[in-house]
């Protein structure tokens, strides 16, 4: 800025802010247009199937946004400087000396969130959303420690740096004491076109509706889409996401996000005529299991294994003699067991599908909300406790992660055990950044099971592998098996090194699996042990999702049962029918508690159903919830987008879905309608099933 030895008039002060704020306000919008040109370029789908007019439509959209984005940011510094031009000279000198640290603070904060949403999107196929808030709710030590190894964080803060000098240098450029004077009218019209051409930019638009979310959908194609925001524009939207997830004092606020005025009207939208209050309705969200003789004469193990980052897609490429992505777990998933190939994950990340499984609730985090210190009724590990099991969960990651050690004892698990246990009674287990390695784990569960079992004590397991996580790594004494990154052909998203360790440490926690398994065979545990196992989320990074067309790998993972005949009381698996993370424990239940009290919800996967589809809380097209079924999918179930199976295997929008899926479509509104409503109650403590929750949390 100018030597105040030198006087300056008012006028020439707001002068000077004037042409550096649209100055570097166009630098802003060029640089964020260059970073979404970068990300067309390096994350397109070969063939991009998308009009080039949409692509354009998308580049146009995003740089309105853009200069949305930079007049709110710097706008407010020239409105103020305005307002004090009726006063003394000092007052607006003084105010524009602080305009050059507010304009490098807000690029670096502008630069950062594009640099940052650009390997975001390598990494999760799409914009920021609010799995970024995962570096304050994870071990922030180890997701920084991620970052470390796997991005290049020195050449980053150069490039930011140097952005940024580039921004403010081109600001301050030709800076010189403006002397050519402007009269009096001239000089008001300056000022008020000035303003007025802020508020506009600001408002995103000068017609009568200002520049709002529902414009960014500018193509069917979720990639063309998926360019509109810049980043610092999604990291907005997933703050607006994250406070959709919080919860109000209004019960029914989830109610009417999905079209019903009442609970009721969603229980009759399925089927559910009878049901005239809410004490009706949480009754009715109560089922009792049909009688299991075998599981009510020798009630069994229960063990569900959550593998992290177990995406089914990579199983596409398996080959056992060039490509082996199972080892040991092969036997089991082609012969021995139960093996679902059509199953969505509930969420698309590990701690909300941990609680979309364990609690079945739309509304992630909620464990670690001011409302993680109720019982839910819904915890799947309280009907267990109440028919005295003893309850675990097992990690091979630190136990207060996401503070699951407090959180999991609150829903009905009796111990919650992590790394720290592991190492006292194997010190010399091997681990990385994350905690220790997977075999670990599934050897301390085996003891664990072996040593209840002498006792003749009933155990529910649940465990949480961590293996397979960047930054990828397996232990010396690992020899993977054959491994071919190039058979993934053009899927392949990332360099055929990284791909290979993806590929590695995929192998290994499936191999660390597989002789889990095996020993329990040998140990004669199988025949009194019912297995789920099942991944968190897809695999990360190495193939790209950027189309709804494959949305059923994007969000798809295996799920493997292992049911002992005797207890599947005459059940067959429904292998091709579409299923979800939702199924898994209402299939356990069915076939381990004989007459036992559960919670509404999912089904049992070997027993057909009349309507079956996978339905899940992931969400697509700007809204929650998502169904896959052989008639399509419908994503954002509140406003519904559906989707039809071409003849190429592939999802594609259509305005004219079948009937099927329409009613498929008003049920699975229906049943996210009533989840979320029934989380609420609980939360806000409404519902006697509650209280009845702690009741069953004290039994044992």
């Amino acid at each position: 800025m100018r030597d105040d030895t030198v006087k300056i008039s008012r006028w020439e002060h707001w002068r000077e802010l004037n042409r550096q704020l649209w100055r570097l306000g166009l630098a802003g919008v060029v640089t964020l247009t260059v970073m979404r040109g970068l990300l067309l370029w390096l994350n397109a789908p070969d063939p991009l199937n998308a009009p080039l007019a949409e692509v354009l439509q998308a580049f146009w959209i995003g740089i309105r946004f853009d200069a949305k984005l930079m007049a709110t940011l710097l706008g407010p510094w020239l409105l103020i400087a305005t307002v004090l031009l009726v006063f003394p000279r000092p007052a607006i000198a003084a105010w524009r000396r602080g305009w050059l640290p507010w304009a490098v603070l807000i690029m670096l904060l502008v630069n950062l969130l594009a640099l940052i949403n650009h390997f975001f999107f390598s990494f999760y196929q799409g914009p920021i959303n609010s799995l970024i808030f995962g570096l304050f709710e994870d071990d922030t030590q180890a997701v920084l420690a991620t970052v470390w190894n796997d991005y290049p964080l020195v050449p980053l803060v150069v490039a930011l740096i140097l952005m940024t000098g580039i921004q403010i240098t081109l600001m301050q450029r030709g800076h010189h004491r403006t002397r050519r004077t402007l009269s009096t009218p001239a000089s008001a019209i300056l000022v008020i076109a000035a303003v007025v051409a802020l508020a506009g930019l600001g408002r995103g638009s000068f017609g009568t509706f200002p520049l709002r979310e529902m414009h960014m959908s500018v193509s069917s194609n979720a990639f063309v889409n998926d360019l509109v925001p810049s980043g610092p524009q999604a990291l907005y939207l997933a703050l607006k996401e994250r406070q959709v997830s919080t919860i109000s004092d209004d019960p029914g606020e989830g109610l009417e996000h999905y079209g019903y005025a009442s609970a009721q009207e969603a229980a009759h939208a399925l089927g559910w005529s009878d049901v005239t209050s809410d004490s009706e309705l949480a009754s009715r969200m109560i089922e009792t299991t049909i009688p299991n003789p075998a599981a009510a004469q020798h009630p069994p193990h229960v063990v569900l294994s959550l593998m992290e980052s177990w995406g089914r897609h990579p199983m596409d490429f398996d080959d056992p003699q060039q490509n082996d992505l199972l080892g040991r777990l092969r036997p089991w998933l082609e012969e021995k067991a139960d093996y679902f190939p059509h199953a969505l994950s509930a969420e698309n990340g590990t701690h909300p599908s941990l609680e979309g499984i364990l609690l079945d609730t739309p509304i992630s985090p909620l464990t670690q909300s001011r409302y993680g210190y109720r019982t839910y009724s819904t915890s799947v590990a309280l009907p267990y406790r109440q028919a005295g099991y003893h309850t675990v969960f097992l990690t091979s990651g630190p136990a207060q992660w996401r503070n699951l050690e407090d959180a999991l004892k609150r829903q009905g698990f009796d111990e919650v055990l992590g790394e720290s246990a592991i190492r006292e009674r194997f010190p010399k287990a091997t681990g990385g950044t994350w905690g220790l390695d997977d075999e670990w784990m599934f050897r301390y569960a085996n003891q664990l099971l072996k040593e209840a079992d002498a006792r003749g004590e009933k155990v529910m397991l649940t465990m949480l592998s961590i293996t397979n996580h960047p930054p990828y790594h397996i232990p010396d004494s690992y020899q993977p098996g054959p491994l071919d990154v190039s058979l993934l052909g053009d899927e392949l998203a990332v360099s055929p090194d990284m791909g290979t360790s993806i590929l590695q440490t995929y192998q290994y926690a499936n191999d660390a699996m597989g002789g889990f398994l095996d020993q329990l065979e040998q140990d004669g545990l199988l025949d009194h042990t019912l297995f789920a196992a099942t991944g968190d989320h897809n695999s990360r990074s190495i193939i790209r999702y950027p189309d709804t067309h494959n949305l059923f790998d994007q969000f798809g993972v295996p799920i493997l049962m292992w049911i002992p005949e005797p207890y599947r009381n005459g059940g067959q698996p429904q292998r091709e029918q579409w299923t979800s993370h939702r199924d898994i424990f209402p299939t356990l239940w069915a076939h381990s508690l004989s007459q036992a009290q559960v919670p509404w919800g999912g089904r049992d996967l070997y027993q057909p159903s009349p309507l079956p589809m996978a339905l899940s809380f992931n969400k697509e097209d700007g809204g929650i919830g998502m169904l896959v079924s052989t008639d399509g999918a419908v994503t954002n179930l509140a406003d519904p987008t559906y989707y039809h199976w071409t003849d190429e295997g592939t999802l594609a929008a259509t305005q004219s879905p079948s009937e099927t899926l329409q009613q498929q479509a008003q049920q699975a509104r229906a049943h996210l309608a009533l989840e979320d409503w029934r989380i609420r109650r609980e939360a806000l403590n409404l519902d006697t099933q509650r209280q009845d929750a702690h009741k069953i949390a004290a039994v044992h």
